[in-house]
């Protein structure tokens, strides 16, 4: 299900804003990683306070992603 949301839909989102969300990604990547934890889920949508919604939750095993349909919109770094 396909929240409607496009890329030009964040454009309003300040670049610390932006920040905020890939540092909240690379933690959460860590954080899995530190307790070989891995994520399934359907449909997780993640909303953050003063924002709403930002996307789907989606764990790549070697990133964790923000998605909507087939477009990432944000994506934490890489597990090296």
């Amino acid at each position: 299900m396909s929240s409607g949301f496009n890329e030009k839909d964040y454009g309003g989102i300040s670049n610390s804003s932006r920040e905020n969300i890939v540092s909240f990604l690379n933690d959460l990547r860590a954080l899995l990683d530190k307790h070989g934890v891995k994520l399934y889920s359907n449909d997780c949508e993640l909303f953050i306070n003063g924002m709403g919604f930002v996307g789907y939750l989606e764990d790549n095993i070697e990133t964790v992603e923000i998605v909507d349909g087939d477009d990432v919109l944000y994506t934490s770094k890489k597990v090296v």
